[in-house]
């Protein structure tokens, strides 16, 4: 009557033998990880720990974003700045050179470096024009203040140069580019600027220019000056 159970028992232990291989193999498994470094724990440790310093790296990262983008700001406005003082500067020495040259001419009328109180040539200017060949002479005469009373008279230029190898004098006639323009006409009390177009042969190669200074006045001094065309030409 005993013997039925015998199956019972047999099935039951055989379970049980089951239950305890798998779960000795599970701890196994779970002892391999954790001897691996690859604990469930550890991993969500791990991936908490790589999330927050992914999150600090982000948030670094933004800020040097944001720093350089205030530096490249702050570069950018100190550039205009410096752009703008550096105008201001350049303005202000054009200006400066402007005044010390009208100083200087006036200073020129009022009391002569040599002293002498006549008739005298103060500059003499060659511009270039648009056009190959034109030029645009520039020419001020002065006498000193100390004069009450007006000068009138003529002026003549020569141009000394080479053509072809050749020696070549031009007046003025030759160079007003086809105007009837022989001489420059000049009146007044103490100053005058005068102006006029030159125009060059083709092939002429300029060296020097003569001026000389007539006044029509009884007794009047000319006035004649030799100036190196390299040294007129602005």
């Amino acid at each position: 009557m005993m013997r039925p159970a015998q199956p019972l028992r047999s099935t039951l232990t055989a379970g049980l033998i089951c239950a305890l291989v798998l779960s000795g193999g599970y701890l196994l498994y779970e002892l391999g990880r954790l001897q691996g470094g690859y604990a469930v724990l550890d991993q969500r440790r791990v991936r908490i720990e790589l999330q927050a310093a992914l999150a600090e790296r982000d948030a670094q990262t933004e800020e040097l974003r944001r720093q350089i983008a205030l530096l490249e700001t702050s570069r950018e406005i100190d550039r205009q700045t410096y752009a703008e003082v550096e105008r201001y500067l350049g303005q202000l020495q054009a200006r400066i050179q402007a005044q010390d040259e009208e100083l200087a001419f006036y200073e020129g009328i009022v009391a002569p470096d040599d002293g002498v109180a006549g008739l005298r040539i103060q500059t003499l200017q060659v511009s270039p024009a648009a056009s190959a060949q034109r030029y645009t002479l520039r020419l001020v005469l002065v006498q000193a203040i100390i004069h009450e009373h007006n000068v009138a008279g003529t002026v003549r230029l020569h141009i000394a140069g080479s053509r072809d190898g050749e020696t070549v004098d031009l007046d003025l006639g030759d160079l007003a580019g086809g105007e009837a323009v022989e001489e420059l006409a000049y009146a007044f009390r103490y100053f005058q600027d005068l102006e006029q177009e030159l125009v060059l042969p083709v092939g002429f190669e300029p060296d020097r220019i003569e001026v000389q200074v007539r006044p029509s006045e009884p007794g009047g001094e000319p006035v004649s000056q030799s100036f190196q065309w390299s040294a007129i030409v602005t």
